[in-house]
């Protein structure tokens, strides 16, 4: 049920969710430069190259983060007090994203860099920890927000794994709505109405164990139609591929110069990487070679793909070094360069949501009986929550254009080498 004395000073509309309140604190937050970057940063960062209307900027995805994060915390019956706190802190984890926003999220996990890590520094380092401290937080109580989660009912809720995920939810409407597919139907508020926290856990009351699977299948439905589509992720990989060349020349880590950071978004890198001279370093002009690429939509090919489940295979693609060894390897063998060869699978941070990103294994279904209640493990109970922790997993090979043959040929090797084929 809304909270009557919700204290609002401005509305935006918003064609998800209506309209959104924003509090005082919130709307200064909001008219910061570091915010207003939002507004110049397209996430996912591949998606319009194969769905030209889902060409989105990160601040009505932040709008959006924050209106579901205290609908959420509404039916889980948090106060005002909560739901505020609940709200600026999905608004800190949004200001976290760097250009290209997936793709950098990638880049600074590989460093290290995660995004409680970044949140932390923009309120401790930022003219945000000046605004939070003005409207009666602490730093330290902000930065616990991030760090420990938001407390509701004894526990601590972790806003970037929730299986029951507001900003998820809002990812799988905004990019089904914009993109023009169908395949994230879901009723979120009858999902958050029957879901409660108990044995310290989500837990969803089993009556509704059809609601839930469709949150689950529309997150899948997306995964494999939007967010692992193989041209979405063709070009992704190829922005990777500009931040793994020139990345540290682009931009500066958030933890090295943060108000650098802050000032990035989509057009800064536009702009560097457009605007290259015979005396730039090696590595921008190879930069420039691929984003030159992609933005005239010269995407690399995909080659090879092949569905592998050797756990041994697939922890040595967890690592940037693993990831860069097959690359080598399959390149060794077709007799090219590695940068013309492309390894690409799910569980990759840069994939806006791939099933096991959240833990749908810790989420609980309830129902009361004669003895009080019982409690079972979700994927106990739903076939489709069981499919999230499937091990086969689809892994391809991409290339540029001219190297498909010698590419697909030495891809086919070493795929068809690691699992026996497949046999009825």
């Amino acid at each position: 049920m809304p909270l009557t004395d919700f204290p609002t000073v401005l509305k935006i509309k918003d064609p998800i969710h209506g309209y959104i309140s924003l509090t005082a604190l919130e709307k200064e937050i909001i008219d910061l430069r570091l915010s207003q970057r939002l507004r110049y940063i397209q996430a996912p960062a591949g998606i319009s190259l194969v769905y030209p209307g889902a060409a989105m900027s990160l601040m009505g995805r932040t709008f959006g983060f924050m209106h579901l994060t205290e609908v959420f915390l509404e039916y889980l019956g948090g106060d005002v007090d909560e739901v505020l706190k609940g709200r600026l802190a999905s608004l800190l984890l949004m200001l976290t994203n760097g250009p290209w926003a997936n793709v950098s999220e990638e880049y600074f996990s590989v460093r290290g860099v995660d995004r409680p890590k970044i949140a932390q520094i923009i309120v401790e380092q930022s003219k945000v920890g000046e605004l939070v401290e003005k409207h009666g937080f602490t730093v330290n109580e902000v930065v616990d927000l991030i760090r420990k989660g938001i407390p509701i009912r004894g526990v601590h809720l972790d806003l970037v794994h929730c299986p029951i995920n507001p900003e998820l939810i809002d990812d799988l409407e905004r990019d089904s709505y914009f993109a023009g597919v169908e395949y994230a139907q879901l009723e979120f508020r009858r999902l958050f109405a029957a879901t409660r926290i108990a044995k310290n856990k989500i837990a969803v009351e089993r009556s509704s164990l059809f609601t839930l699977e469709s949150y689950l299948s529309a997150a899948a439905n997306m995964f494999e139609a939007v967010y692992f589509h193989k041209t979405v992720r063709a070009a992704e990989l190829m922005l990777l591929r500009v931040l793994d060349e020139a990345g540290s020349q682009l931009f500066s880590l958030p933890t090295e110069d943060p108000e650098s950071f802050l000032r990035c978004d989509d057009l800064t890198f536009l702009h560097r990487l457009l605007d290259v001279s015979p005396d730039d370093t090696d590595e921008i002009r190879a930069a420039h070679r691929v984003f030159d690429d992609f933005s005239r939509r010269n995407l690399i090919k995909l080659a090879s793909s092949r569905s592998i489940s050797d756990p041994a295979f697939l922890g040595r693609l967890s690592t940037a070094d693993g990831l860069y060894g097959l690359e080598k390897e399959i390149a060794d063998d077709a007799g090219i360069d590695p940068r013309h060869v492309y390894v690409d699978f799910p569980d990759r941070v840069s994939v806006t949501f791939y099933p096991g990103r959240f833990g749908f294994e810790d989420l609980v279904l309830f129902e009361r009986g004669s003895s009080g209640y019982e409690f079972w493990h979700a994927t106990d109970v739903s076939p489709i929550a069981r499919s999230f922790s499937r091990i086969l997993k689809p892994v391809r090979i991409y290339t540029t254009r001219g190297y498909r043959p010698k590419v697909k040929k030495s891809a086919d090797k070493v795929l068809e080498s690691v699992d026996t084929p497949g046999n009825l």
